[in-house]
C-alpha cells in the first residue's frame, strides 16, 4: 500500500494527464486537470533546472502558440461578440501555461509512455462501452444511447465520441505496436475503427480512414517481416469491420446511405449527403468576403450568422429563426470567418514552424514523438469537419497533446520523471 501511495505521489503528472483524457466525456471536467497544470506554472518558474528546461521547450512553444493566439486577440476589437472574443482570447493563455508545465513534468521518454499506456487502457473502455450500449441500449454506467448518434459516455456532447476515440486512436496503436503482439495491434484496430463506424460519425470515418493509410505505408517500410505480414491482412479486416458494422448498426446504414446520394452529383444531392453544410461553407465564405482582414471575432460565428446567412437558409429555419449554425464545421473555414486573413496566414506560419520542427529532430526524438504527432495531424487536418477549433473541448485537446509532442522533441532521455 505504501509503495501505491508512494507512486501515485510521485507520478501524479502522468495521473494527471490520463485524468484530463478520461474526464473529456464530462463537459468541463477535463478543464481540472488542465486547469491545476496551468497553475502549477509559477511554482514550476521558482526552480532554477525547471527554468532552464521551461526555455528550452518554450523555444518550440510559444511562437507556434502566438501563431494560434495572436489572431484571436485582433479579431477581439470589432468583434460581433466583444465580450465573448476578448474572454476566449484572454482564457486561451491557460492552454499556453499548461503545454509549458506539461513539458516539464513529462519530460522523461518513461513518462509519457505511462501516459500512453494507461490512456490506450481507456480508448479500449471507451471502444467497448460503445458496443455495449449499441448492443443493450444502455452502456457499462447505464447511459442510454442517443436517437441520432452513438454516444457512450460522452452524455451531453453525443457527437463527440467517434471523433474523440478517432483522434486519439495512435496512442493506442503505437503502444500496441511497440508493446503488444502484431495480432493485438490488428485487433486494437478493428475495435476502434468499429466503435468509431457505428458511432455514426462522419469525421470520425475520415480520420480513420487516414489512420488506416498511415499504417499502411509505414507498415510496408518496416524490416520486421512479421508485422509486415500481419499488417498486409488490414485491408481485409477493415473491409470486414465495414461491413460488420453496416450490419449491426442501424445508424452506421442511415449515415452511409446518407453518404451514398452524393453519386447523384447534383448540388441538392451534395447538400443533403453533407448533412446539408454547403449553406454553412457559402455563409462562411460571405463572412470573409466582407471581414477579410480579421474576420468576425472568435467565437462570434453563431452572432454573425444570423446575419450573413441567405434568407431561405435551412438551419435558421430549422431552428424558427432562433439561431443558425454554431461554426464552420471546416477547419480552414472556421479561421477565415472569424480571424480572417490574418488568421489564415498565421495558421500556415504555425504549420510550416512544426513541420521545420519535425524536420529538424533527430529520428529517435520523432520516434518517441510520433503518437503525439500523428494524433495532432489528425485533429487539424484541414478537410475535417468536427469541432469548433477556438472552442474548449477542441483547444484543449490540441494543447495538452501539442505539450506531450514539445516533451518528446525536446528531452531528456531517460531521466525518470519525480517532482516531491
Amino acid at each position: 500500500m505504501k509503495i501505491l501511495l508512494r507512486r501515485l505521489y510521485t507520478d501524479w503528472p502522468c495521473w494527471l494527464t490520463v485524468s484530463f483524457f478520461a474526464l473529456l466525456p464530462f463537459r468541463r471536467l477535463a478543464e481540472i486537470p488542465l486547469s491545476i497544470f496551468a497553475l502549477s506554472l509559477p511554482f514550476l518558474l521558482r526552480n532554477t533546472d525547471h527554468r532552464q528546461r521551461i526555455r528550452q521547450v518554450a523555444v518550440i512553444i510559444v511562437p507556434i502558440f502566438l501563431c494560434f493566439w495572436l489572431p484571436m486577440v485582433v479579431s477581439s476589437f470589432d468583434s460581433y461578440l466583444p465580450q465573448k472574443s476578448w474572454t476566449t482570447s484572454i482564457a486561451a493563455l491557460r492552454f499556453l501555461a499548461a503545454a509549458l508545465a506539461l513539458s516539464v513534468f513529462l519530460q522523461a521518454d518513461s513518462a509519457r509512455w505511462r501516459v500512453i499506456r494507461w490512456t490506450s487502457f481507456l480508448l479500449v473502455f471507451w471502444a467497448l462501452d460503445g458496443f455495449v450500449q449499441l448492443i443493450f441500449g444502455n452502456d457499462l454506467f447505464g447511459i442510454a444511447m442517443h436517437p441520432e448518434r452513438l454516444n457512450a459516455m460522452f452524455v451531453k456532447k453525443y457527437q463527440f465520441f467517434g471523433p474523440t476515440l478517432a483522434m486519439l486512436s495512435p496512442l493506442l496503436l503505437e503502444h500496441a505496436r511497440r508493446h503488444w503482439p502484431p495480432w493485438a495491434w490488428v485487433a486494437a484496430f478493428s475495435l476502434t475503427l468499429g466503435a468509431v463506424l457505428i458511432a455514426g460519425m462522419r469525421a470520425g470515418w475520415l480520420i480513420m480512414g487516414l489512420v488506416l493509410a498511415v499504417y499502411m505505408w509505414l507498415m510496408f517500410r518496416r524490416d520486421n517481416q512479421e508485422l509486415r505480414k500481419v499488417f498486409i491482412s488490414i485491408p481485409a479486416v477493415a473491409i470486414t469491420v465495414i461491413i460488420a458494422s453496416y450490419l449491426v448498426s442501424p445508424l452506421f446504414q442511415a449515415r452511409l446511405d446518407q453518404s451514398l446520394v452524393l453519386q447523384q452529383g447534383s448540388h441538392a444531392a451534395i447538400d443533403a449527403a453533407s448533412n446539408y453544410r454547403m449553406p454553412i461553407f457559402k455563409t462562411s465564405l460571405v463572412m470573409f468576403e466582407q471581414h477579410p482582414v480579421n474576420g468576425v471575432g472568435v467565437r462570434a460565428y453563431p452572432e454573425a450568422y444570423m446575419q450573413y446567412a441567405a434568407e431561405d437558409d435551412f438551419h435558421i429555419r430549422n431552428s424558427g429563426g432562433v439561431s443558425g449554425a454554431i461554426h464552420a464545421h471546416n477547419l480552414v473555414l472556421e479561421v477565415m470567418a472569424d480571424t480572417g486573413a490574418i488568421g489564415l496566414v498565421a495558421m500556415l506560419g504555425g504549420f510550416i514552424l512544426i513541420l521545420r520542427l519535425w524536420r529538424d529532430t533527430k529520428p529517435a526524438r520523432r520516434n518517441e514523438a510520433f503518437p503525439f504527432a500523428m494524433s495532432l495531424a489528425l485533429m487539424l487536418f484541414p478537410l475535417n469537419s468536427h469541432f469548433a477549433l477556438y472552442g474548449t473541448y477542441m483547444s484543449s485537446l490540441i494543447w495538452v497533446i501539442f505539450g506531450l509532442w514539445a516533451a518528446s522533441i525536446e528531452t531528456i532521455p531517460g531521466q525518470d520523471n519525480r517532482y516531491t
